[in-house]
């Protein structure tokens, strides 16, 4: 696996869709929770069994991630 630091092109699109969603939607904080969480979790576990670079990251990264999400929810909410 390459180093990769903790933000990615798909860094962006994370806050985007979530932002959007919590504009669009009324998706709650728990249910916000479990999908993002969640798809971290179905990425990790995919990469141990695919060999797509999609799924390869570092647990820097995967951290980021959620905290990226949960920066587009918050703000999508105000």
């Amino acid at each position: 696996m390459t180093e990769m630091g903790p933000f990615t092109t798909y860094s962006p699109i994370h806050f985007l869709i979530w932002y959007i969603l919590a504009r669009s939607t009324k998706l709650t904080w728990k249910w916000f929770l479990v999908l993002s969480i969640g798809w971290e979790v179905f990425e990790w576990i995919s990469s141990m069994y695919f060999s797509s670079n999609f799924f390869v990251e570092n647990t820097t990264n995967r951290v980021t991630d959620i905290i990226i999400n949960i920066l587009g929810f918050y703000l999508g909410r105000k």
